[in-house]
């Protein structure tokens, strides 16, 4: 898996992150990642490692009732990372909401993403899964 020439490594991620979470493509989603990848989402809550990592962030996003899409608004780039104005949408219950955030995502040589650093402030008028709570 590579970027395609002209684009960087970290971008095509990114844009490859969220096409494939908004198609539902969980098996497509999780090829982007490294095995050894580390989840800080949010920052401030312990890491999680490595391929369940991965996974525990798509299952505890898309439980009953719960379904987000992801909207890169900027993605900046720089060595072998990106920087992206992120806004997550969500329907919890029935219920339209949006979270802003600012996200770092790092990619490998092979142009798999092996750290995901997710920056937002905790929502106060709907309740986030735990899995992205901080402690």
């Amino acid at each position: 898996m590579s970027a395609p020439e002209g684009k960087h490594p970290a971008t095509w991620a990114v844009e490859q992150h969220a096409a494939r979470w908004n198609a539902q493509d969980r098996t497509a989603w999780l090829d982007l990642f490294d095995d050894e990848v580390t989840f800080e989402d949010p920052v401030g809550k312990k890491p999680k490692l490595g391929r369940s990592a991965a996974e525990g962030s798509w299952d505890n996003s898309f439980t009953s009732g719960r379904v987000w899409t992801l909207h890169p608004q900027r993605i900046i780039p720089g060595a072998d990372e990106a920087a992206v104005i992120m806004l997550n949408r969500g329907n919890l219950h029935g219920k339209d909401v949006e979270l802003q955030g600012i996200e770092i995502y790092k990619v490998n040589g092979a142009g798999k993403i092996v750290s995901v650093r997710a920056f937002f402030e905790q929502p106060t008028e709907f309740e986030l899964n735990p899995f992205f709570v901080p402690e």
